[in-house]
């Protein structure tokens, strides 16, 4: 039994490595060719939006012959869990392993830099562990005060009056950013270029 299973997992491997394409790194920030401004920025918050909720976006815009550069922040987000598998914020293995056992969020900003003769899309994927003073639902008394800002997120003043407390910086998402440059690569690459 166990021999089967470690043959099975060896072709596995065999066949991964006929198909490195699908391995290796998209270049982050990503260059495409010049194509319309409204379907490159259309492409990116479809995408951008099967993952998060887009709090601000601006449009690439012609200002008196000048190309202007486009973006997209997006509202934090707690990273889905093992057994929230249809959301996608979260990637396989380990990321999806740490969400699952630590309150995990991410947030994303995008930016789409008009060229003479392409644009460069940078991905930003941040990822922030929860911060507690105490451990939550804690015989300890006193009291916890949650600093999770869900509530507020519509207000428009939301990321000027709001501290980041409660929450450690770890870095980028490295895994997501990859995922999100794959699958707009993929959706660039069937329209035509200009």
């Amino acid at each position: 039994m166990i021999v089967c299973l470690a043959g099975c997992r060896t072709i596995q491997n065999l066949e991964a490595t006929k198909n490195q394409s699908a391995f290796e790194p998209v270049p982050n920030p990503m260059v495409v060719p010049v194509m319309d401004r409204w379907f490159i920025m259309d492409e990116i918050s479809d995408e951008i939006d099967d993952y998060f909720r887009i709090f601000r976006e601006e449009r690439i815009r012609s200002v008196d012959g000048v190309m202007t550069e486009g973006w997209i922040e997006t509202h934090p987000r707690i990273g889905s869990t093992i057994l929230e598998p249809w959301h996608h914020d979260s990637t396989r293995g380990y990321e999806k392993i740490h969400a699952s056992l630590q309150t995990v969020r991410r947030y994303a900003k995008i930016r789409i830099i008009p060229s003479s003769n392409s644009y460069t899309i940078d991905v930003q994927v941040f990822k922030e562990l929860e911060d507690n003073p105490r451990p939550i639902n804690s015989p300890v008394s006193g009291n916890v005060l949650r600093t999770d800002n869900s509530l507020d997120v519509d207000r428009p003043d939301y990321w000027a009056t709001t501290k980041n407390k409660g929450w450690i910086a770890m870095g980028r998402d490295v895994s997501l950013e990859q995922r999100i440059l794959r699958n707009i690569e993929q959706r660039l690459s069937q329209a035509p270029v200009q």
